[in-house]
């Protein structure tokens, strides 16, 4: 069992209730078949945010997606699998209280601080459990990343709060899209 592969051979429902006792973030998916209003092989989705389901639905090969009860999908996982479950860690959506700063402590001189730079597309469909806000504030501060401006001159530039414009940058670390240098 590889870092990114979960095998749910014991059941859908029973591996739930260990990502919930561990409180895992992440997108569960796996190829999925006979899936009531669903023709043919289709992919089935759950989003877990601290091991709480937030959303679960199927994208069908001709690429529309159906939301789903996740009653339906574990009923399938039981009558049908249990189907080899992927899940892709993501982080978990931002916390509505200001975290402590991990770009200011100690503080820099500004021409040392770090430059974020692109490395990746932003894919929000990756997000879709967030709110707007959550969205709007991580494709502002992904749109102002240049490879140019340090942390500190996107956090002046930036019509946001200096934590928000960090916690952002941590989020668009995690998902892997931008490195910095």
């Amino acid at each position: 069992m590889s870092k990114d592969h979960f095998d749910a051979s014991l059941g859908l429902a029973f591996s739930l209730s260990v990502f919930e006792r561990y409180r895992k973030n992440g997108l569960l998916q796996a190829e999925l078949y006979h899936v009531p209003g669903v023709r043919g092989r289709c992919t089935g989705y759950i989003q877990l945010v601290e091991g709480k389901v937030t959303s679960c639905y199927v994208k069908a090969r001709s690429g529309e997606h159906y939301p789903m009860a996740l009653s339906t999908l574990t009923t399938v996982d039981n009558e049908k699998g249990p189907f080899e479950w992927k899940l892709i860690s993501l982080p978990a959506p931002p916390s509505s209280t200001p975290p402590t700063s991990q770009f200011n402590a100690p503080p820099r001189q500004e021409h040392s601080a770090p430059i974020p730079r692109i490395v990746a597309p932003l894919d929000m469909t990756t997000l879709h459990s967030w709110t707007d806000q959550h969205k709007l504030m991580l494709t502002t501060v992904y749109r102002a990343i240049d490879g140019q401006r340090n942390v500190e001159e996107i956090k002046r530039e930036l019509p946001l709060r200096p934590e928000v414009t960090e916690e952002a940058i941590r989020v668009l670390l995690a998902l892997k899209v931008i490195t910095i240098i």
